[in-house]
């Protein structure tokens, strides 16, 4: 019989990886920086769900430091990835090389000036603390009502980041604008981060509807990626000299198309998606008929009728 985990199970996962990838952050690691900004956002999601009044303290606490975290390494993060993004462009269009030689010397100066304000702020960064007072808000949630409850919980916000990705999705429409696209992914991320906490909490195996949420937010990412660097290519662009500029345009022309393919692309791809939120509607009410370790079905089913007859 399926029953439900334990909460501190569900942040022994996004805790560890926190912990663990610090370290490499706190040097400046590419693929540490990367893998903090991931794990925090994972915890954002998590943490609200711990919290039995999501407005308490301690939760607005942890949530605003996560954040704080999260927007901490942005710059970074973003400046690596255009920097890798330009060097897969020079590997396929060796004619740019020029050009791609200019913007990634600006990309550099960028990068340093970033590395130095990121090392003095997470200086006063307190990882243990963040680790220890999550840790302490799961373990709250010890008993089978409480675990019961957080199961409710995990559900409601499912279904919220559903509804706001359903949303984004036709919002964006099928003509190709940045502003849009980029909240299609913010809200799959979201959707996707509340889909994992909803496959811990209930146990379910939701390997396939998890691996077609990678691949669109990953064709998402790419795009966004391609965005970032246009722009900062055409930034390039208006500070150079004439002589240069032949060659840039080139180059931002190119990345346009790439833009154009993978736009392309997202239309035909979303369509997935329906089958997905589905999925995801049927996880959110099964989540509602479980049980908590040390309670019996029966126990669990007369407690969802009391449940009922109070509504009415």
């Amino acid at each position: 019989m399926r029953m439900l985990a334990r909460p501190q199970y569900l942040a022994r996962r996004p805790v560890g990886a926190l912990r663990e990838q610090w370290p490499l952050a706190l040097v400046d690691d590419i693929e540490g920086i990367h893998q903090i900004r991931v794990a925090s956002r994972r915890l954002r999601e998590l943490v609200p769900v711990l919290a039995s009044d999501p407005d308490e303290g301690q939760s607005i606490e942890l949530r605003r430091r996560l954040r704080y975290l999260t927007r901490l390494l942005g710059p970074s993060r973003e400046l690596d990835v255009a920097g890798q993004t330009l060097e897969a462009l020079g590997s396929r269009t060796p004619s740019h090389a020029a050009a791609i030689a200019i913007v990634r010397a600006s990309l550099d100066r960028e990068r340093s000036d970033a590395s130095r304000a990121m090392r003095q702020a997470v200086a006063a960064v307190d990882i243990n603390h963040l680790s220890v007072r999550t840790r302490e808000l799961a373990a709250r949630l010890d008993s089978p009502g409480a675990i019961e409850d957080c199961a409710g919980r995990v559900a409601a916000r499912l279904d919220r980041r559903a509804h706001e990705l359903e949303a984004a999705v036709l919002g964006a429409g099928m003509v190709y604008a940045a502003g849009p696209l980029h909240g299609v992914r913010i809200a799959l991320k979201k959707f996707r981060y509340a889909f994992e906490v909803a496959e811990r909490v209930g146990r379910f195996r939701l390997h396939g509807s998890m691996q077609q949420l990678k691949r669109l937010q990953t064709l998402l990412g790419d795009l966004h990626d391609l965005q970032v660097l246009a722009a900062r290519v055409r930034d390039v662009v208006a500070l150079s000299q004439a002589r240069r500029r032949t060659a840039l345009v080139a180059l931002v022309n190119d990345i346009d198309d790439d833009i154009r393919i993978l736009h392309s692309r997202f239309v035909t791809d979303r369509a997935g998606l329906v089958r997905v939120l589905a999925r995801a509607a049927r996880v959110r009410d099964v989540l509602g008929s479980l049980s908590a370790p040390g309670r019996s079905r029966a126990r669990r089913a007369r407690g969802r009728v009391r449940g009922r007859l109070r509504e009415d």
